[in-house]
């Protein structure tokens, strides 16, 4: 479930697939027709290497201030089937490290490592994302995680990342029922494949950069239990996923426009999440069902 709020892989996924693969794969013409390019197929694809070599080109000191900035943004709220009473020791069942876990995994079973030597660095970074995603405040006892996503492909391009994500247990309501909060903290992204396409990889991501940029993936999410009026209890998961991205002022060219980007893209954030929630919510659900009956 979380893997859908990890890291980078989903803004290639909106961008690449949306917009550039047909040019990239030079499966269709139109984009670059409608900018006044050639109908042929090497036409196309002189065009578009213009295009990569007028970006390499560019001043490294202007070229942040001719970037466009696309800011993507996706949410899903998600709710699992009911579980029947009792649930006296639900506290204690979100309390078990295998249960965050278990979200964490996802339904494509990705790979989860507890961090156990948290430096000063990794804890005030978390501290600020938390601050900007109105997360609770950290405390001594969240955990931290790496997650390594399987490999994401598509033609010419796989693409893997690893994030670095917090997790808490918050109580609310009268009843204390227990919630889990996961912050996206940091992401590293990695794509091997066609030069080309890694090269576009890379100017999209920032990685051709030298200097450190800031976060550009935020993520928050909160997996709650809502009380029903007949006494039992759903999973409810929110999931908020935003991505600030810097298009170089040459890649713009083949876009069709900012807002349409955007638009899709953040669209795109939404289906996958409603995409990959329910399946680690209904794994959660019944883990919770048979860790319930046999304690």
């Amino acid at each position: 479930m979380i893997k859908a709020a990890l890291s980078l892989t989903i803004v290639i996924l909106a961008l690449l697939c949306c917009f550039f693969q047909p040019c990239l794969g030079f499966s269709s013409l139109e984009m670059i027709r409608q900018r006044g390019g050639g109908t042929s197929y090497a036409s196309s694809r002189k065009q578009f290497l213009l295009l990569a070599k007028a970006t390499d080109e560019e001043d490294s000191s202007t070229r942040d201030e001719a970037a466009t900035t696309l800011n993507l943004y996706g949410e899903a709220t998600i709710r699992s089937e009911s579980v029947p009473p009792p649930h006296e020791k639900i506290n204690d069942f979100f309390s078990l490290p295998e249960s965050a876990s278990l979200l964490l995994r996802g339904s494509n079973n990705d790979e989860i490592v507890e961090i156990t030597n948290v430096d000063n660095d990794l804890r005030e970074a978390y501290k600020q994302q938390c601050i900007k995603l109105n997360a609770s405040v950290p405390t001594a006892n969240d955990l931290f995680y790496d997650v390594t996503t399987s490999a994401v492909k598509f033609p010419g391009l796989q693409i893997m990342s690893i994030a670095t994500i917090g997790t808490k247990v918050i109580k609310e309501g009268h009843a204390g029922f227990p919630v889990y909060e996961f912050v996206l903290i940091r992401d590293a992204t990695f794509a091997k494949g066609s030069r080309l396409f890694v090269w576009f990889f890379n100017k999209v991501t920032g990685k051709d950069k030298d200097k450190r940029e800031d976060q550009a993936t935020q993520s928050l999410n909160r997996i709650r239990v809502l009380p029903m009026d007949d006494g039992s209890i759903t999973f409810e998961c929110n999931a908020n996923l935003s991505i600030t991205i810097k298009i170089p002022a040459a890649l713009m060219k083949i876009i069709p426009n900012k807002e349409k980007a955007e638009k899709t893209g953040g669209e795109s954030l939404c289906a996958t999440l409603k995409a990959d929630i329910p399946t680690a919510l209904s794994d959660f659900r019944q883990e919770y069902m048979n860790w319930r009956n046999n304690a």
